[in-house]
């Protein structure tokens, strides 16, 4: 149940998780490690916050929250919109925080059953809780309003895709366009005319010699005697 519910959750999920005084009274009465333990649950690196709010309210809790006190102090400090209000309860602060559509994408981790109500009630906000008889941590299971925005979220990343093959099909003919009218605009190189050739450059023909006739063999010996 507990990988299922962290694998319906991954769009959902950040690094952010945000814990009240209860959850940390509760991990160390159970003796949950809450470092170790996150990032075994939620399969990422986990950053645990509170806001002064949550500290305070802690504090003004008394004695047997003193523990829990030290161990929030360990966690990164979150500005909350109270700062110059003055500080407010821990469900009033994470309350605002998350808002009404959990924009900054925490994930709570609280003990308290009123902030777990109002928590279920916004898409897409993963709580986790100490499991008292594991002694572990758990993730609830994903609400029925997280599950219709996430089938909404997975709708629309399908739309950008259209449009963005819809502008690069656009940009693309743009191009060509261009092209083509680029070419149409060109001037067209002059063909050379063939010239004729030069008759200065022409070799005059050598003037062939008629052949001398052969002298028969008795002329010869004729022209001999008489010498």
């Amino acid at each position: 149940m507990r990988i299922r519910a962290v694998e319906m959750y991954r769009e959902f999920l950040t690094h952010l998780k945000i814990v009240d005084g209860d959850f940390c009274k509760a991990a160390l009465e159970k003796q949950v490690y809450i470092k170790d333990e996150l990032p075994n649950l939620m399969g990422d690196v986990t950053r645990l916050v509170v806001t002064e709010c949550i500290l305070q309210d802690i504090k003004s809790k008394g004695p047997d929250f003193t523990s829990a006190y030290i161990l929030a102090k360990k966690f990164d400090t979150r500005r909350c919109p109270h700062k110059d209000g003055g500080p407010v309860s821990s469900y009033q602060c994470i309350r605002d925080l998350v808002g009404t559509e959990n924009k900054q994408h925490f994930c709570v981790a609280t003990q308290n059953p009123k902030l777990k109500d109002r928590m279920r009630k916004i898409p897409g906000v993963p709580i986790i809780y100490v499991n008292v008889k594991q002694q572990g941590l758990g993730l609830e299971p994903m609400t029925d309003k997280s599950k219709q925005v996430m089938k909404i979220n997975e709708s629309e990343k399908v739309k950008p895709l259209d449009k963005e093959t819809l502008r690069i099909k656009r940009a693309l003919f743009a191009n060509e366009e261009e092209e083509t009218k680029t070419k149409s605009h060109k001037p067209q190189a002059k063909k050379r005319k063939v010239k004729g050739v030069n008759p200065l450059a022409m070799k005059k023909k050598k003037k062939k010699m008629p052949p001398q006739p052969k002298q028969k063999a008795g002329d010869s010996n004729a022209s001999a005697s008489k010498k």
